[in-house]
């Protein structure tokens, strides 16, 4: 299930497609994916994840987080 995002349009973006492999805090590996509707996690939560969340805020031009 695709979740929305507040910071970028996912509706046809550039990177569509590209999973982003990500270590949860006990570190489990989960991938995050961007869709046309918003990003999919493949860990077990059903509302937006933190891994989600993490991804998705380097698409934010007002954060420096490319460095994390």
């Amino acid at each position: 299930m695709s979740h929305s995002s507040e910071i970028v349009n996912t509706k046809n973006h550039w990177a569509v497609g590209i999973r982003w492999p990500v270590i949860g805090s006990r570190g489990d590996k989960y991938t995050v994916e961007m869709t046309h509707f918003g990003f999919d996690c493949n860990c077990i939560a059903y509302r937006k994840c933190k891994h989600i969340k993490h991804v998705e805020a380097k698409f934010d031009d007002n954060s420096d987080r490319w460095a994390s």
